[in-house]
């Protein structure tokens, strides 16, 4: 099947939930950037709206588009938040960072009134053990909080830059990414929370109960999914 298309065909129905969005949140990888460029063929008709991004790459390309982009001082809130994911399980969480761009996606997907999620079908899976979960971790930290990970028998990587700089991958925040193995003995809320207490961490890549929909590309077709919110500030009766 033709994943590009399933892309492209998956980011214009995710058009649709902006229509009556004042503030839009905008996520970051590949997927987003198809998004970002169907923005660009509609900028006229989004000269009222404001834009709120989730990393620097992602500022940088709607502001290339024209589109006004606020920082995250200069709102109290965020009406639709759009993003992808790096894996998708059968309850619609999700695994994200794959852009070390976590931490502000987290900030963005709890806080948002309405979260879609767009994703082609090679990101479903059936459950997300065994899969490796990006952890934002302070610089300071780096050393002990991996001699800890390794006693508690965990199985994780310090992510390296493939091109651009030396070195460890850094996130918007400055954190280091570490990449952790979700192990197939731990349900996801309590790994979740065992690796977020731990001194250093900034956030965890685990996405859980914050979808409202997903939307699924096929190569011939789309398909939505609703969500169970579980972590939200706001009632939602938005079922489109």
């Amino acid at each position: 099947m033709d994943v590009e298309r399933a892309r492209w065909l998956a980011v214009s129905e995710a058009l649709n939930y902006i229509r009556d969005a004042e503030v839009v949140g905008v996520g970051t990888g590949s997927t987003i950037d198809k998004f970002i460029k169907l923005l660009g063929d509609l900028k006229e008709s989004l000269r009222s709206k404001y834009f709120l991004a989730s990393s620097l790459d992602t500022s940088l390309k709607l502001k290339e588009l024209g589109l006004k982009v606020v920082d995250f001082k200069s709102v109290d809130s965020v009406d639709t938040y759009i993003d992808s994911a790096d894996k998708v399980d059968t309850n619609l969480n999700l695994i994200k960072g794959g852009g070390a761009a976590l931490t502000l996606e987290k900030i963005l997907t709890y806080y948002s009134k309405f979260n879609v999620f767009v994703v082609d079908y090679s990101k479903l899976v059936n459950d997300l053990h065994n899969e490796f979960v990006p952890v934002d971790v302070l610089p300071q930290s780096l050393t002990l909080l991996t001699h800890y990970l390794r006693r508690l028998g965990y199985e994780f990587s310090i992510r390296y830059s493939s091109k651009g700089r030396y070195g460890p991958v850094l996130s918007d925040v400055g954190g280091v990414i570490v990449d952790v193995k979700l192990p197939p003995s731990e349900d996801l809320i309590s790994f979740e929370s065992r690796i977020k207490s731990l001194p250093g961490v900034i956030e965890v890549g685990l996405f859980i109960g914050l979808t409202d929909i997903l939307i699924i590309g096929y190569e011939d077709r789309v398909e939505k999914l609703r969500g169970r919110r579980l972590h939200s500030m706001y009632s939602n009766s938005r079922t489109t």
